[in-house]
């Protein structure tokens, strides 16, 4: 069964979950596809939309097992499970586009940094957000580097140590998330309709200034500000 689907139409490109019956659990496979497709997208494309089919968004990762009867270094775990799962949230940090996710359910794990790691989450009225993997005996740290700077320490740690689940609205509150609505189709078509009509300049600017500015100093992130600006009202006009 396909995993995953990946459509072009104009402006814009859609990624959709297609893992509905396994809660979207996320496989390597679909790590993969994912990032070659918002590290690369067709020049025309404005935006990208994440979405996932089923009741849930995406529930978590799905098992990644050491072969069997394997004797496994931890650089030979960093290797098989740490360095995939930290390139992928790396790619999807660094799209050169706008992304937008649509969330509904659940967001666990991989899936609440999926949210997080968008540019504009939008999520329905009764989707829940949570970081479970200690209830495992996990150490979350690959979903906290996704986290870590969206979100304030204390907030941060709240969610990966209590594991508590949050509401959509108090997930837009803590700052997770950047929507919640009531007819979760409408805003998602809104917001990305209204991506599709600004020019790919226009848009990978924004997305490029968002992406450098916060780590740069003030004479930096101005002289950012200018050079995307020209940069970007240039290629309007060629």
């Amino acid at each position: 069964m396909t995993e995953l689907t990946i459509e072009q139409t104009g402006a814009v490109l859609e990624i959709t979950l297609t893992r509905g019956d396994a809660g979207n659990a996320l496989t390597p496979a679909m790590a993969e596809g994912i990032a070659a497709a918002v590290s690369s997208p067709a020049p025309e494309v404005s935006v990208i939309v994440l979405r996932a089919e089923g009741p849930d968004f995406c529930t978590g990762r799905a098992p990644v097992m050491p072969p069997k009867g394997a004797r496994m270094t931890a650089n030979d775990l960093r290797t098989l499970i740490s360095d995939p799962v930290l390139a992928f949230y790396d790619a999807l940090r660094s799209a050169p586009v706008p992304v937008v996710a649509r969330v509904q359910g659940r967001a666990a794990g991989v899936g609440c940094a999926l949210a997080a790691l968008a540019d504009v989450a939008i999520a329905a009225e009764d989707a829940v957000f949570s970081v479970p993997e200690m209830n495992h005996d996990i150490a979350p740290t690959l979903v906290m580097d996704a986290l870590v700077d969206r979100l304030p320490r204390a907030v941060l740690a709240r969610l990966v140590l209590t594991r508590q689940p949050v509401s959509a609205a108090e997930a837009q509150t803590l700052g997770l998330i950047g929507v919640v609505t009531d007819d979760l189709d409408a805003m998602v078509a809104q917001v990305v309709e209204a991506l599709a009509k600004n020019s790919p300049s226009v848009t990978r600017a924004v997305k490029a200034f968002l992406l450098r500015a916060p780590e740069a100093s003030g004479a930096t992130r101005r002289e950012l500000a200018a050079l995307l600006n020209a940069s970007a009202t240039a290629e309007r006009f060629r």
